[in-house]
């Protein structure tokens, strides 16, 4: 028998302004740093030594991580993790550091264990008796920070892989706002967008719990309301670092909704990202209005419709507003409404589809969305998303929510 329960994982936060100075209280002689590089300054760099130095914890920054993870970014830095055995580890940057980071924890605390078998899931032994994780977003977006989740590229294939076990979801989070302040706009747009696809396709995953719903639209609604002065280039003051403060607690509350659940369509479809180059944000939003109507009236988008101010008596109605609400929104934020339009060309794109259409239909976030798609299903619905087609809500409706 099934059972209709389900357990919440969560990290420890450590919330507000100025938080990063938490770090003098994690008690460790060495701590090793990741970090990123376009987004570490180096008057951070000194801060974060003069912070352990208080309590005095040695610190050594270990890796500058620049790219999309790949599995040689774990590989090149465990020689170092061995000589200098740290215990702690921190993680500060965006998901690919922090998706890194994870890789390094689990193969520097069990270096016999075999790639193939970090990839299966919730099968990995448990992290923690060499070294704490504490993760410091700098970028408000792929809630890796709270998450069971690292995502990694093979390189020769640009394939994506997953480790995904609730051993990897860091021991800390801190998430201090000041860090995100001098952020681009197009970076929180971008990473924005991902948080928001995250909270949407949580609140709708057969897999979500009440708390998940709960807790996965509340940050959505707060991503909409905050997320386009917080990406405003004109806005400034008081008005952008509040806006950013609440898109960065809502991006961490999104991580923390699909650690409990799991993502969905517009991630398992995420396939032409890594192909194309394009920044896995901006490939979440294009696709979320199309992703959204292909799954269907289903009662959390009816809820965040209503919340978002829609009124109807048809609930395909309210869910049809919501993904006209998305549309505009990604316009207002400057998201692409169409691979076409994000410049992929045509011929590469077409030729790819099958591909891309198997890959999809495979995913995890797919098999666990309320509606998952055939094969040629998959594929129209790229054909769509390339072309800008309206995206027109369908499907029956799903009376209830899995718990």
């Amino acid at each position: 028998m099934q059972s209709n329960y389900r357990c919440f994982e969560l990290t420890k936060f450590i919330v507000g302004r100025g938080s990063i100075e938490y770090l003098k209280q994690i008690k460790a002689s060495r701590a090793a740093v990741i970090h990123g590089g376009r987004s570490l300054p180096e008057s951070l760099k000194t801060r974060i030594i003069e912070i352990l130095s208080e309590s005095g914890t040695e610190c050594r920054f270990i890796a500058k991580i620049l790219n999309e993870p790949f599995f040689e970014d774990i590989y090149e830095v465990l020689d170092v993790m061995e000589e200098y055995k740290p215990d702690l580890l921190i993680a500060i940057g965006g998901g690919a550091v922090m998706d890194t980071a994870k890789g390094i924890h689990l193969f520097y605390e069990h270096p016999e264990l075999a790639l193939e078998d970090a990839l299966k899931p919730y099968q990995l032994p448990a992290l923690g008796a060499t070294a704490k994780m504490v993760a410091i977003p700098t970028t408000s977006g792929t809630g890796s920070e709270t998450t069971s989740a690292a995502v990694f590229t093979e390189r020769k294939t640009n394939r994506k892989h997953l480790m995904l076990a609730d051993e990897l979801i860091p021991h800390y989070a801190i998430l201090d706002a000041d860090l995100t302040d001098s952020l681009p706009s197009k970076i929180v747009a971008h990473t924005g967008m991902d948080a928001l696809t995250h909270a949407m396709e949580a609140s709708v995953s057969v897999a979500a719990s009440a708390m998940v719903t709960t807790m996965a639209i509340s940050s959505a609604l707060d991503i909409f309301e905050n997320l386009e002065a917080s990406a405003d280039e004109s806005s400034s003051g008081d008005l952008k670092k509040t806006a950013r403060e609440a898109c960065h607690v809502a991006a961490s509350l999104a991580g923390v909704s699909i650690t409990n659940s799991c993502a969905g369509l517009a991630h398992g479809f995420d396939q032409p990202g890594p192909w194309f180059g394009l920044p896995h944000g901006l490939v979440c939003g294009l696709l979320l209005p199309y992703t959204t109507a292909f799954t269907g009236v289903h009662p959390s988008y009816v809820k965040l419709a209503k919340r978002l101010g829609y009124k109807s008596s048809s609930d395909k109605e309210l869910c049809q507003m919501l993904v006209d609400h998305i549309i505009a929104f990604n316009e207002t934020v400057g998201i692409p409404r169409s691979f076409s339009e994000a410049g992929i060309d045509e011929g590469e794109y077409l030729m790819k589809i099958n591909d891309f259409a198997a890959l999809a239909v495979e995913a995890i976030a797919t098999k666990l969305s309320p509606r998952v798609p055939t094969l040629d299903e998959a594929r129209d619905l790229y054909k769509q998303v390339f072309y800008g087609e309206n995206p027109i809500v369908s499907g029956p409706l799903i009376m209830e929510i899995l718990l």
